[in-house]
């Protein structure tokens, strides 16, 4: 591998196996060879709207929130192009994100417990299904590039959760790269959970014109309670 990728490897996108508490264990890990160029994260939120008898129509009544549950899709590359010509053949990189994520543990007999963790996304969670799709064959029919579609659904860990939801906490001081077609309501959404606060953010970042922002520059977004 050659130094560059070396140096970044630490913050690509890992699964790590955890126990039951999301403590992570001392097994191999599974870290991506590309990181994902995106992530798909859905929620469910159910409602009951039974219409009592004799109404045309209810009001819907809150009943819980389910588990997250997000897809990410990684590419695994057998060519040598990201590790400085050493060819690691794609079945072996497979075998390995099954035996991460998918393979019975006889100790507690069932798949293992994970962490998903990618930037600041950090996620106690378990496999729910995976697609491996081969897109490259050598002379012989063997595989040299494939496509890992796979779906986790998030696990709510006592204490653990509480820990990891301080990372996006809006009384912590968060910065943001902004990107091209990035909007300061939307990014002032995200961090605060309301876009009201975007003027006061302008102010803080002291931007002249907020309607535009430069793509590559960096925003500050205070705690609240200096906002």
């Amino acid at each position: 591998m050659d130094t560059q990728s070396a140096i970044k490897l630490p913050f690509n996108f890992k699964i790590i196996q955890t126990d039951k508490d999301g403590i992570p264990e001392l097994a191999l890990p599974f870290i991506a060879m590309f990181n994902p160029d995106s992530f798909a994260i859905h929620e469910d939120v159910s409602w009951c709207s039974a219409v009592p008898k004799g109404k045309s129509s209810a009001d819907h009544k809150y009943v819980n929130i389910k588990p997250r549950t997000f897809t990410i899709e990684l590419t695994i590359d057998g060519t040598g192009v990201n590790t400085n010509g050493v060819k690691i053949p794609v079945t072996a990189q497979v075998a390995l994100f099954r035996a991460v994520t998918t393979n019975v543990r006889g100790n507690i007999h069932r798949p293992p417990y994970l962490m998903v963790q990618y930037g600041t996304f950090i996620n106690t969670c378990v496999l729910v299904s995976s697609d491996v799709t081969y897109t490259m064959f050598d002379m012989f029919g063997l595989p040299i590039r494939a496509k890992i579609s796979a779906r986790f659904t998030e696990r709510i860990v006592a204490g653990l959760s509480d820990v990891l939801g301080m990372l996006s906490s809006p009384d912590l001081t968060h910065r943001v790269q902004v990107k091209d077609g990035d909007i300061l309501s939307l990014l002032t959404y995200k961090i605060y959970n309301n876009q009201n606060y975007y003027l006061q953010v302008a102010r803080a970042n002291k931007l002249k014109n907020f309607r535009k922002l430069k793509a590559g520059s960096t925003l500050m977004f205070p705690p609240l309670s200096k906002t």
